[in-house]
């Protein structure tokens, strides 16, 4: 008897999740929607306009991936990352 393939719909891995920070509106779109295009199953679960923002809903959702502007005022991206 061959043994049973492996059920795809019961194996497969969750979608990968995703933070969009940047405190330029229209960057935060032109990213998000360029993120759709070239990686479809990627979910973005939240942006933020600031790194406080960012880091506050970096820690309550824990998305897989953060994008994060390195030059935002105030607290930096690398502010945020290292929280």
């Amino acid at each position: 008897v061959a043994p049973r393939s492996a059920d795809p719909v019961t194996t497969a891995s969750p979608a990968p999740t995703a933070l969009v920070a940047d405190d330029e509106p229209l960057l935060v779109q032109d990213l998000v929607s360029r993120l759709r295009a070239v990686w479809p199953e990627l979910q973005v679960v939240a942006t933020a306009g600031n790194s406080i923002d960012a880091r506050r809903q970096a820690l309550a959702l824990q998305p897989d991936v953060c994008f994060l502007d390195v030059r935002m005022p105030g607290e930096t991206g690398l502010d945020a990352a290292q929280a």
